[in-house]
Formats: structure tokens, sequence, C-alpha cells
């Protein structure tokens, strides 16, 4: 992950982080009872503050307040991408849609594998039923700066990318495409840059953020690594993070050895497969 985060940065794409929550704060009560203080003290440093019902606060076992550093990303007018580093074991990070516009939000924490996970073999995994990556990803809804009812509405999963195969220019060295196959899975291959000629099909997720926006999420197996953009088909554009173990000190890391960078492609729609109804025999 460090060479990729260094392929990554040359006259990179990926937008300028905001500052805009800078100063600000916000209450995220979320659905199972849980409630966290976010506060911005900086343009690059935030604290959280929560009383937990449930098993955690803010993705952190069994801690209620903290402190980080941060980066914040637009997406658009009132929506923001919200990411940092949780510094636990196993390395855990943290990714906020803040949805301010419609006063909701989702939380998105994500886990690597530690010994002995990290070493485990598809193929056992394949046997025990387990899924093929041991990169988690836990998604919780939120209401901000309100209480969580059976009114508050969410970030719905969605299909509307399915079928589409999508061209993402990362920088002038770096381009992949992505074939979004189903609701579970979809492929990649990279054009060009330092993973030129490489491909595979992972698992991902989707939410519908607003029209012809998205929170896109995959996690992949072979190295393990999580990554979270948000793609905008109407600026056909993306902005987000990947996150995964790192040799050294590459980019935002821990003392655990991980690197979590941000990332932004130009986006080109090359086509969209539609298939037909089955066939009854």
């Amino acid at each position: 992950m460090g060479e990729l985060a260094e392929a990554f940065d040359p006259d990179s794409y990926t937008p300028p982080a905001t500052g805009e929550l800078s100063g600000s704060a916000h209450l995220l009560c979320f659905e199972d009872g849980r409630t966290v203080e976010y506060r911005f003290v900086s343009d690059s440093r935030l604290t959280w503050k929560g009383a937990a019902t449930g098993a955690r606060a803010a993705g952190e076992e069994g801690a209620t307040e903290g402190e980080a550093e941060y980066f914040a990303l637009k997406a658009r007018e009132g929506i923001y991408f919200v990411d940092y580093l949780a510094g636990l074991a196993p390395p855990t990070a943290v990714t906020l849609v803040l949805d301010l516009g419609q006063g909701i939000a989702t939380s998105l924490v994500a886990r690597l594998p530690q010994s002995p996970d990290v070493g485990q073999s598809l193929a056992a995994r394949a046997a025990r039923g387990e899924d093929l990556t041991a990169v988690s990803a836990d998604f919780s809804s939120a209401a901000v700066d309100t209480a969580f009812t059976a009114a508050t509405t969410r970030h719905p999963p969605t299909t509307d990318l399915v079928g589409r195969r999508v061209e993402y220019t990362y920088s002038p060295t770096e381009r992949y495409e992505h074939i979004y196959l189903n609701e579970h899975f979809y492929t990649w291959h990279c054009l060009l840059g330092s993973e030129k000629g490489l491909a595979d099909t992972d698992h991902c997720h989707y939410l519908k953020l607003g029209d012809d926006l998205y929170l896109f999420v995959w996690r992949e197996k072979i190295i393990p690594t999580l990554g979270a953009v948000v793609v905008d088909f109407q600026a056909m554009r993306t902005m987000g993070k990947i996150f995964g173990h790192a040799p050294g000190n590459e980019g935002r890391t821990d003392a655990s050895g991980v690197v979590d960078f941000r990332v932004g492609a130009r986006a080109r729609l090359l086509n969209v497969t539609s298939h037909g109804k089955e066939i009854s025999a």
C-alpha cells in the first residue's frame, strides 16, 4: 500500500481538503441509541465524545472520547466526506458522510486484519464459509443534531451502478476501470500505472447519497485493503480514501503501520450492460 500511495500522489486529481467544518460541532444520534458529538477544532483536528448504549462509540471499542487528525472533502453543497484513523488494534479507520442538508449521516468503521488472520489462505476462508477478504466494514445511520426516529431518512443501499463500466483517471499516470457486476461484487482493472495489467473481483457496497451521487466502498482480499469514495456522475469525478497496511510511514500512519490516503479521479462512463429477463426452462 505504501508503493500505491506514492504512485497516486504526483499530480493527483484528488480535490483539496476543505476547512468548512472547522469550528463547528455536530451531535450524531445513531439508530441503535448511541450518540457521538464531533467537534472540528481546526481544519485538520477533531474530537469526539460519545455515550454508547451499543458495543462501541464512534467505532472505537470501549472508547467514549478521543481526538485525531482528519481530512474533510466537500462532495456537494452540504455533503462532506470526513475520515480519520482511530489508532486501535486492529487498525481502524472511521469515515463519516455528513449530509447536513438532509440532517443525516452515514458512519463507516473499517478494520484491517492482524496476524494470524492476515495470513489465512483464500481456500481456508472459503472452506469455512467466510468472506474471502478479512477486511471488515460496518455501516451505521444517524440523525445530525436531532433524535433518530422512525421518520429519519437514511442513505439507502442501491443497485444504480450495477451494469456500468467506468474509467477512472487518478492522475496522468494512474488509470483504472471498474465493472459493477451486481449488488455485492465489482471487477477492477488497472489500465495504466503501478498496477498495469492487474485485475481482480472484490466485495463492494453501494449507498445512494443523492441524485447521481453515491458512496462506493470496496474490500480487497489479496492485499487487505478498503477503499471508500464518493462517485458523482453529474460532475464525473470521485473523491475519498484508500486504507491498508504499510511497511513504513507513508502518508498518515499510526503505530500499527497503516496508511490512509486521499484519492480522487476523473470519471468516464464507457458503457452500460443491461441483462435481459431470465428465460424459463
